[in-house]
């Protein structure tokens, strides 16, 4: 098949990826065209998959990532809004006028004109990811207008959890999980004894980095710290200062690319993900198992799905931090070996390639018709 990959325009796709989409959206590239077909990738400028044709768009700066944490997540309509929507508009119009040139468009933005825009597309049969769940307001009233009007865009989430969000405004064709290249990704059969817990993940207020420094302490142990400062206010105002708190309790180790930050959830103890938001799916978590190491998380969102509580990790209950304390030594009782063979069975990049591609067949069949 020849497949257009649309990414989002917020960040390049390059290492070290901003987040699990942009990671998931560069192995899914590499991944279709390993398979023989033919791949397309238009993204941000600098971005860069290997083997993976990409088409660049320049985007300014005014153009960058939304906040998830603001009340109602409404997108303020500033000058860099109308910038993203214009460049959609405008990459969706050249797509339209060589439509004889792709069999299938897969769209992974999470942007209000990626979706409005993407309607343009009349020929040519149009696929979203739903990375994210119903959280913009904006995007929701956009979905359920597409849905009345009957547009036949193709929507796929990455988890029932994230699925079930948007039946109020729309539904949703298919849930594809997010899945890992395991080849690619170190398998450490035991932790030593020291071994820290880690935290991996963007720097923002929903990802509960506070709640992971609150558990290390209680639970006696050192934490690791890795991820990309996503919002720089809240680092400033509430991680900074608990760093130099902490002094060598804590060490944050700033955005690994993915080999490195593999290699240090193999030789942590446990990854805590105590998510303060309800997460689409949790692709950090995922990496953690397939390294062997279990982890302890918040029950929301999609956790459920993918983390098996007292088998690759434990589950507990939205702001427990005592309770997730309690847990930390009970993972070294967690079999790494089960944590491991999980991933290979649900998470493996190769089934997930299998259902998107029985998913463009589909596609492409119902606009033939």
């Amino acid at each position: 098949m020849r497949i257009a990959l649309v990414a989002p325009l917020v960040s390049p796709i390059l290492q070290p990826f901003l987040g699990g989409a942009q990671a998931l959206l560069a192995d899914l590239a590499h991944g279709l065209q390993r398979r023989g077909h033919s791949v397309t990738l238009f993204a941000r400028d600098t971005s860069f998959v290997p083997g993976v044709a990409i088409e660049t768009v320049p985007v300014p700066a005014s153009v960058r990532p939304a906040s998830f944490s603001g009340k109602g997540n409404e997108r303020a309509a500033d000058a860099g809004f109308f910038m993203q929507a214009n460049l959609f508009f405008d990459l969706f119009l050249q797509l339209r006028q060589r439509s004889d040139e792709f069999d299938v468009v897969h769209i992974h933005a999470f942007d209000w004109p990626a979706y409005t825009a993407s309607a343009l597309l009349s020929h040519i049969p149009v696929l979203h990811t739903l990375h994210l769940p119903a959280l913009s307001p904006e995007i929701n009233d956009a979905l359920r207008v597409l849905d009345r009007r009957g547009h036949p865009v193709t929507l796929v989430a990455v988890s029932h959890s994230c699925a079930r969000t948007y039946a109020p405004y729309t539904a949703i064709d298919d849930v594809i999980y997010n899945g890992l290249d395991l080849d690619a990704i170190p398998f450490s059969p035991a932790p030593s004894r020291e071994a820290p817990l880690l935290f991996a993940g963007r720097i923002a207020p929903e990802k509960g980095v506070e709640a992971a420094i609150d558990i290390a302490a209680m639970a006696g142990h050192r934490l690791l710290i890795a991820g990309g400062i996503y919002d720089r206010p809240y680092f400033e105002a509430h991680i900074q200062p608990r760093l130099q708190e902490a002094g060598e309790r804590v060490t944050y180790l700033g955005q690994l690319e993915r080999l490195a930050l593999w290699k240090i959830m193999g030789q942590s103890l446990g990854l805590l993900f105590p998510i303060e938001w309800d997460e689409p799916f949790g692709l950090t978590a995922v990496e953690a198992m397939a390294t062997g190491t279990p982890v302890i998380a918040y029950r929301r969102g999609a956790v459920d799905e993918i983390i098996r509580h007292c088998e690759t990790g434990f589950l507990v209950e939205e702001g427990e931090r005592a309770q997730a304390a309690a847990f930390v030594d009970d993972l070294y009782d967690i079999p790494r070996a089960h944590c491991r063979a999980h991933i290979e069975t649900h998470f493996a990049l190769d089934s997930m390639i299998d259902a998107y591609e029985q998913v463009y067949q589909e596609a492409m069949q119902k606009k033939r018709e």
